[in-house]
């Protein structure tokens, strides 16, 4: 049995037990409606006698209703359902003193008594057992065969089965009508539906646990899709078979983060405060990345890796990527001040993002399948994570994601990042253009400077020249990586960029 399974069968227990004090109410208001029942069809004082015993069983549901409040084993479910299926089998066949003289005993099978029981079967229904409820039902069987087999089976009693028929209707139709005479046919059909009734009452009872089952196994996927991907995709992705797809190229943006001197700080900390600042900061991390509609790919140590644009790509990744990289220093930014209010020392992140087309596809054997999100631009977005240390800035990004960044919100996103010169990295034969988020005091007018480099750049490389009259942004390049710019505000337009020549 699997953990899950164990957890299933735990809570059907507890389940068990809080149905058993609701069936031992149902229980005593059906034997009240009982009572209510005889009062109205046995003449007085007859009725009394009936009114002590459901008296008897209103006694017999509290007491089980105060048993239940603790796991019952099954044996004792089974005592309880034998206990009330005894008292009833002799509240139908013993004579009431209360009576006048009394008919042939063999009369008390006349009535149709036996659905009764069917009471007994319908309450085991609250153990949630389809075998419980079997098991009700042949006690109920067995308790009712016996005290209709003691009357059958008397000296005086005259046994048939079924209508009267024969050469001689007339001796058939007398035999029938004499008080005495026992139909063991109208014994076999309350057995017969009894038995049909019980079969149905446990398969729709095991139907039941196998939906709890069922249930829970997509609750669990949920929430393991859940520690992946925002919460306003978990329902989306839930409703189709294949959630990530097949595998395919492509685009994405691509962000890790990690903490700067991790090392160092293990070496200071003992390890439950080491691991009490790692799950810090891998919840606020990914808090950041669920808020901006990402995809948290893994934790690797106190790296977090965060894919936008999967499993399903949206019109605005690069510029939800940015976003998010922003709100994770805004947020350790805060839990700085939080930690050092509590004498903990601060901590410092780099992130590193890129855009660029990746492989995605179910990766691994049958015992562990991970979604794989691989390619170059995975590699990138690591590498200029780690050059975070070496150009002093706590977010690189690659000129790829400004791109399109400036197509998707415009050049408001870039904010007071600036443009560095082109980086060597690792595994690329080509430099890579990035753009810096300095640690620290920022130079905000090389910054919008280099904003406007970039928004020309981009402008030089549309497709469509762009119309200063109709609002849009007109871009000079400019020769260098150093430029000096100045914010214009262009009507109808927004915010806009122009360089100003040297």
């Amino acid at each position: 049995m699997s953990a899950l399974d164990r957890r299933i069968a735990l809570a059907l227990t507890e389940e068990r037990q809080r149905s058993g004090r609701l069936g031992a109410h149902a229980l005593t208001l059906a034997f009240v409606a009982v009572a209510v029942w005889c009062a109205l069809v046995h003449p007085w004082p007859g009725a009394v006698f009936y009114l002590g015993i459901v008296a008897a069983f209103v006694g017999l549901a509290w007491a089980w209703g105060w048993l239940a409040r603790r796991p019952l084993p099954a044996w004792l479910v089974l005592g309880f359902v034998l206990a009330n299926a005894i008292l009833l089998t002799v509240t139908l066949l013993v004579p009431n003193p209360l009576d006048p003289p009394p008919w042939p005993l063999q009369m008390k099978l006349r009535p149709p008594a036996f659905p009764f029981f069917l009471m007994l079967i319908a309450w085991s229904t609250f153990t949630l057992s389809p075998w419980l409820v079997l098991g009700a039902a042949l006690i109920a069987i067995a308790a009712w065969s016996v005290g209709v087999g003691i009357v059958a089976f008397r000296t005086d009693t005259l046994l048939g089965f079924g209508l009267p028929g024969g050469p001689d209707l007339a001796e058939s139709l007398a035999r029938y009508l004499d008080p005495r005479f026992v139909d063991g046919a109208a014994w076999a059909s309350g057995v017969f539906v009894a038995c049909l009734v019980a079969g149905i009452l446990a398969v729709v009872v095991g139907r039941m646990r196998r939906l709890v089952r069922v249930q829970a196994r997509i609750e669990r996927a949920r929430d393991n899709l859940a520690r992946h991907v925002s919460a306003n995709l978990v329902e989306e992705l839930a409703e189709v078979d294949e959630p990530f797809g097949p595998a395919r190229n492509q685009e994405v943006a691509i962000l890790f983060a990690d903490v700067v001197g991790f090392t160092s700080l293990c070496e200071s900390l003992d390890p439950q405060a080491v691991v009490t600042m790692l799950r810090g900061f891998h919840e606020r991390m990914a808090d950041c990345v669920f808020e901006h509609g990402g995809t948290l790919d893994k934790f690797v140590g106190d790296s977090v890796m965060a894919t936008f644009g999967t499993p399903q790509p949206s019109p605005h990744d690069a510029a939800n990527a940015l976003a998010c990289a922003r709100s994770m220093l805004k947020r350790l930014e805060e839990w700085n001040a939080e930690r050092q209010t509590h004498g903990e020392p601060a901590l410092q992140a780099g992130i590193g993002l890129h855009f660029g087309p990746v492989v995605l596809g179910d990766i691994g054997n049958k015992q562990r399948i991970e979604f794989a999100v691989l390619g170059d631009t995975v590699n990138t977005a690591s590498r200029l994570e780690g050059l975070t240390r070496h150009l002093g800035a706590s977010l690189v990004v690659s000129q790829a994601v400004v791109d399109r960044v400036l197509d998707q919100v415009g050049g408001q996103a870039i904010g007071d990042m600036r443009r560095h010169s082109p980086v060597a990295v690792r595994g690329r034969l080509q430099a890579v253009d990035v753009w810096i988020l300095p640690s620290g005091r920022r130079d905000r007018r090389r910054a919008l400077a280099e904003r406007e480099q970039a928004a020309d750049g981009h402008d030089r490389n549309s497709s469509s020249a762009p119309d200063w009259n109709s609002g849009s942004a007109r871009y000079r390049a400019p020769e260098t990586d150093e430029v000096v710019g100045q914010a214009v505000l262009v009507a109808g337009a927004g915010f806009a960029l122009e360089p100003v020549d040297r």
